[in-house]
Formats: C-alpha cells, sequence, structure tokens
C-alpha cells in the first residue's frame, strides 16, 4: 500500500503541475483556436488524473486509518483533512466535467441535461451540505476552512442545474457556462498548490489567520475574474447594458 500511495502522489504532484500550466494557456490564447483546443486536452486529461489520484489516494488513508482503529472523533484533523479533499476532488471532477460537456453540446444544449448530469449537480450540492455537517457534528480544528469552502459545491451544483433546466438565453450562453467551469476547476489546481506546493516547497510557516489565505486567496481571486471576464464578452458580444 505504501507502494501505491508513493505512485499516486507523485503522479498526483507531476500531472497536477502539468494541468496548473496548461490551464493559462486556452485562458491567454484565441478562443477556439489549434493552441486553445491542444492545451485545454492537456488540461483537461491531467485534471482526470489528478482527481482520480486524488480520490484513491483519500480512500486508502481512510482505509488504512480505520484498519488501525481510528475514527473521525480520536483523529478529527486527519478524517477532516481527507473528506475536505475528498468533496474538493468530486466537486472540481463535476465542474470539468461539465466545462467540457457545454463545449461538446454548444450547438444542442438540450442534450446534456441528462439524469447523470442532474444527479451529478445535486450531488455537488450533497457534497457541500456534508462537509458542513461533518464540521458541525466533529469540530475538528480545520472546521472554519470546510465552513468557508463548502459553498463552492453548492454554489456550483445550482450554477449547473439552473443551465440544464433553463433554454439558453443567448447563442454564446455556453461559452460563459464553458469559460466559468474551467476557471472554476483551475481554482481548485491553484488552490491544492497554494495549500500543499507552495507551503511544502517554500516552507512559509503562515500561522493564525495567515493560514487561511492559502486556502481561500484563489476562489477570492478566481470567482470575481470569473465574472469580470465573462462580463467582458458578454459587452465584446453586445450582450450587456
Amino acid at each position: 500500500m505504501e507502494t501505491l500511495q508513493t505512485v499516486l502522489r507523485f503522479g498526483h504532484v507531476a500531472f497536477g503541475f502539468a494541468g496548473l500550466t496548461a490551464f493559462w494557456i486556452p485562458l491567454l490564447t484565441r478562443k477556439g483556436g489549434h493552441t486553445h483546443r491542444l492545451f485545454g486536452r492537456i488540461y483537461k486529461n491531467c485534471a482526470w488524473i489528478v482527481l482520480a489520484s486524488a480520490g484513491l489516494a483519500v480512500i486508502l488513508i481512510d482505509a488504512r486509518l480505520l484498519a488501525a482503529g481510528e475514527t473521525p472523533a480520536t483523529r478529527p484533523s486527519t478524517f477532516a483533512m481527507t473528506i475536505f479533499l475528498g468533496y474538493l476532488a468530486f466537486v472540481t471532477f463535476v465542474m470539468v466535467r461539465h466545462g467540457v460537456q457545454v463545449l461538446e453540446h454548444k450547438n444542442r444544449p438540450q442534450a446534456q441535461a441528462t439524469r447523470l448530469n442532474v444527479w451529478l449537480a445535486r450531488g455537488s450540492v450533497f457534497a457541500s451540505l456534508v462537509v458542513i455537517a461533518w464540521a458541525a457534528v466533529f469540530s475538528p480544528p480545520s472546521k472554519i476552512l470546510l465552513y468557508a469552502l463548502s459553498p463552492i459545491g453548492i454554489l456550483n451544483g445550482i450554477s449547473i442545474l439552473n443551465y440544464l433546466g433553463k433554454p439558453p438565453a443567448s447563442p454564446r450562453v455556453w461559452m460563459y457556462e464553458h469559460l466559468g467551469a474551467m476557471i472554476g476547476g483551475g481554482i481548485a489546481f491553484h488552490t491544492a498548490f497554494a495549500v500543499f506546493g507552495v507551503n511544502q516547497l517554500f516552507d512559509l510557516g503562515l500561522s493564525g489567520w495567515l493560514a487561511v489565505a492559502p486556502w481561500v486567496a484563489p476562489a477570492a481571486i478566481g470567482i470575481p475574474a470569473t465574472v469580470i471576464w465573462t462580463r467582458h464578452y458578454q459587452k465584446k458580444y453586445g450582450e450587456l447594458a
């Protein structure tokens, strides 16, 4: 099991860094161009590998703890971290998958409203509620972080359900939805890098409220940036007064 966890860790880091790099190229290049599509595929494939390895790692860690007789009551911090990482991996999967499918169904958005997609969006909301309940019941030291980041899944799920349940308000709604979903996945990549990568590489030694910054900064920057970027394109195409 140790060998498998080591392989997962190195694969997760390698593909996470590749995905983090690839994320920026489609964002900054001409939309729909060859470079945009190429690096968009790289980002998507890296995301699948990173999310799968994260999910499997969470399962292995929890299984090992439970086998050793540990419980959320005896190890609240450890279980809170694995619960949160599992939540983040699932919500990111739903976001990126939605962004990919929006692009695939841009000419027939109604075809995307499948039962599976609806339940995945509902699952995103449910995952947030699980994180909130976990923080309330077990009260781990990191509960403030769990509360602070739990709305991401709720907002993501509701946004997807609204998109699936309503006819498009304009011919380019798919573009704004695709942009928002993929940036949402990028926020998760940057959160993981800020929390685990930067802290380990540079040993920042953040404490108190500063220790929360790596967790919330990507979302605090990325969500307003998504709104600004979307409004930019809406204005460009004459869809914003």
